[in-house]
């Protein structure tokens, strides 16, 4: 936030209290011209000045050819004293009065100046007002009751409203005036009781101001930290930058680890000196992520902080990661909004501007003229409110709810609960204006856009699937209350980009592993579990995990969300920091009998995650991954293609990925991520990946059966190998026939035993 003397943000000026050679009658022919000098000399105008009769006098009202040149003819103008040099010495050399100080200001839509507030008022320290006074009294007689108390410099008889009379005595001195106020104030005249009060005055009028606030610098909800943001989502907002980073190539240098800058917008003071706070535009979304957390996670007392920037999600209205409108939001209909904080703070003008600095972003600035720098806070104080409801709005409204687009201007709000009707009705419904240039959506497929689009919340969320299914891409109205159209309905997607696509995550364990083979016992490394029917509802995250440190210690819980709501679900994986810890834990989880266990008891198995991701050295002996991806990336190709998806990314601890746009990782368990147009494309994806796993399993299943029986075959020629030399030994024994007694008393048995040998 910073201030800067001049006026607001338009092009348009009002010009009054002209010098009174300009009015004379003879003069006011080249008035325009006048004017039109004085103007240009701070910047060119886009024709001559307007004269006309205003509500205090005379006014010109000019067109600068810019803005800027306009503030700067205000910063410049306004307030200065165009008195004569006879008329000052006349004066004393006094400052000058208001009307004869040139006023300029910047001109509404209307091309009327900004309306004045109300002068604040002080007590005039030398002057008193006396009443009631005696109706044959006039002011010389005034003059004889004051002069005892000092010098009377000024005494001016005035009629009330209520038909009495009253005088303002002006003395020289304030203690002049103090001491007469103490005497006659209660003093009876002539049968009355007489009030005697300091007189009032308005305060000189202080030179107007502009300020500056960044919509960022307003941010004050810790809402907004918790929305998820989009995930082409580009830009940061930094704050308490360290000295050295005071300039754009200073920022580079700081923050150009974490991946390539696009751009460096600094915010300076009014002396256009470094604030500490810069927008920072990353080349990807993955880039900047990684520059957040890392400055999240510094806890160094004075360290820098960072947001992702509010005027890249307001910019981009309902296709933002709120979802809202949120300029219309904070101006309101018409400006009604701006106007009615404008007049709560007593500031001369209020005004939005958004900067385009780059050729890719842009920032939102708030502009205000005020006398004075506290009324400049309230106006941000008030805006800050305001941007605090639009987050509520979507914490409260726009998160976790069903989208509808594609309803004509005749639906209403009754409208809409009409058609959820069927699927148990709406606890609430917010109609949201789009953006005339907004960019269509994806999921809304063939459904024609209508300039609107509706969040409601369903009384009973298990209905949701079934409202989608039945609502997205079908024709709804009755044609008689409701009017017939075709809408799309889909869920809020936290985690989406700004086209509508949005993310979903599977882990390679919650997928059906009908084909897993169960022959391949755990290896010696394997330390993870996939746990199921996990108690969420009775025990809290610390409580599962000291349930788990009862098997031994526990190096990681990781519980799965949902693929929509992104709420946790009852699955997840544990690893222990020992192999034979997890062997407990697994014979604990495993019952006695399996038909006579409760479907819905906790149960767990090995982490097929674990043993992908250990590659070749799995107890599988196969590489998992290099099967799903191909030699050249055409397995995955070839999975996206079929699912209908527009990403796929395979993510996991030991993954690398050279691919700067890959979403963050749910985790650090192997888990498939798709960019998704249309939420029945996620059964496809699950199913997809389901038969991709069954005939990689079934390729183990038959590499480990061939492994073991050629196992069996070598134990086998290693027993013949054996047996043939127990023969051998045999041979080179004296026969029983030479009078020996022979161990076997079946010879042709044994003979046979050695054919048999030699033979294999």
């Amino acid at each position: 936030m910073s201030a800067a003397s001049g006026g607001g943000g338009g092009k348009a000026v009002v010009a009054q209290n002209f010098p009174a050679s300009w009015v004379a009658a003879a003069a006011l022919e080249v008035l325009p011209q006048k004017v039109q000098s004085l103007l240009q000399r701070l910047g060119p105008l886009e024709g001559p000045p307007v004269v006309s009769q205003g509500p205090n006098g005379l006014q010109a009202l000019a067109c600068f050819q810019n803005a800027s040149d306009a503030r700067a003819a205000v910063q410049t103008l306004h307030g200065f004293d165009m008195r004569s040099a006879a008329e000052k010495q006349a004066a004393n050399n006094e400052a000058p009065k208001e009307n004869e100080c040139f006023s300029l200001r910047i001109a509404d839509e209307s091309g009327v100046a900004g309306s004045k507030t109300a002068r604040k008022r002080k007590l005039k320290a030398n002057g008193i007002f006396l009443w009631p006074l005696p109706q044959n009294w006039a002011e010389k007689d005034v003059e004889l009751l004051a002069s005892p108390y000092g010098t009377v410099l000024r005494t001016k008889v005035e009629g009330m409203a209520n038909g009495q009379k009253g005088v303002l005595i002006d003395f020289l001195k304030p203690s002049a005036a103090s001491a007469a106020q103490a005497a006659l104030n209660g003093l009876s005249l002539m049968g009355a009781t007489i009030r005697c009060v300091m007189q009032e005055e308005p305060q000189a009028a202080q030179p107007l101001m502009m300020y500056f606030s960044y919509l960022d610098e307003l941010v004050k909800s810790p809402i907004a930290q918790e929305v998820e943001p989009k995930l082409d989502d580009k830009e940061i907002f930094v704050t308490h930058l360290p000295p050295k980073a005071g300039t754009e190539d200073g920022v580079r240098f700081l923050l150009g680890s974490f991946g390539d800058i696009e751009e460096v917008f600094l915010l300076r003071d009014a002396q256009q000196r470094p604030s500490g706070k810069a927008f920072v535009l990353f080349k990807s979304h993955s880039e900047a992520r990684k520059a957040l957390e890392a400055i999240r996670g510094s806890s160094a007392d004075g360290a820098s902080k960072a947001f992702w920037s509010e005027s890249e999600r307001a910019l981009r209205g309902t296709r933002g990661a709120y979802g809202l409108n949120v300029l219309r939001h904070l101006q309101g209909q018409n400006g009604s909004k701006m106007q009615e904080i404008r007049k709560a703070a007593a500031a001369g003008s209020l005004q939005l501007e958004i900067l385009d600095d780059t050729s890719n972003n842009g920032h939102v600035l708030f502009v205000a003229s005020c006398g004075e720098a506290a009324q400049a806070e309230e106006c941000w104080r008030l805006l800050s409110a305001a941007l605090a409801c639009v987050h509520e709005t979507h914490a409260a409204e726009v998160r976790g709810s069903l989208v509808l687009r594609g309803f004509p201007a005749s639906w209403s709000e009754k409208g809409l609960k009409f058609v959820f009707a069927p699927f148990g009705g709406l606890t609430s419904v917010t109609i949201e204006e789009e953006e005339e240039n907004a960019q269509p959506i994806c999921v809304s497929g063939e459904v024609a856009p209508s300039g609107r689009l509706a969040y409601v919340k369903l009384r009973n969320s298990q209905a949701m699937d079934k409202a989608v299914a039945n609502l997205h891409q079908t024709k709804v109205g009755d044609g008689d209350l409701v009017e017939e159209c075709i809408v799309a309905c889909h869920r809020w997607h936290s985690k989406s980009w700004i086209d509508g696509s949005f993310q979903v995550s599977i882990f390679i364990d919650q997928l059906a592993l009908s084909r897993r083979p169960l022959e391949a016992g755990p290896g010696p490394e394997d330390r993870e579990l996939y746990v199921r029917n996990l108690p969420l509802h009775d025990m809290s995250r610390q409580q599962l995990q000291e349930y788990f440190e009862g098997f031994g210690e526990v190096d990681d819980l990781h519980l799965n969300a949902d693929a929509f709501s992104m709420e946790q679900v009852n699955e997840g994986y544990i690893r222990f920091k020992d192999h034979r810890d997890a062997v407990r834990c697994i014979e604990a989880l495993t019952p006695t009998d399996p038909d006579e266990a409760d479907p819905t008891d906790l149960a767990g198995s090995w982490s097929e995650s674990e043993r992908v991701l250990q590659r070749k050295t799995n107890c599988y002996r196969f590489n998992v991954v290099a099967e799903l991806v191909g030699a050249d990336g055409s397995g995955l190709e070839r999975i996206k293609a079929e699912a209908r998806l527009k990403g796929l990314w395979i993510l996991g601890e030991s993954l690398q990925l050279k691919d700067k746009t890959a979403p963050k990782a749910c985790g650090r368990q192997l888990h498939f991520v798709g960019r998704c147009t249309e939420e029945v494309n996620v059964r496809f994806f699950r199913d997809l990946l389901e038969r991709e796993l069954e005939v990689i399993h079934r390729k183990i299943a038959s590499r480990l059966e061939k492994r073991k029986q050629k196992e069996v075959c070598e134990k086998e020629g290693q027993s013949a190998v054996n047996g043939q030399e127990r023969m051998a030994g045999a041979w080179s024994q004296p026969p029983s026939f030479w009078g020996n007694p022979s161990p076997n008393t079946n010879n042709y048995d044994g003979y046979q035993v050695v054919w048999v040998a030699i033979a294999t």
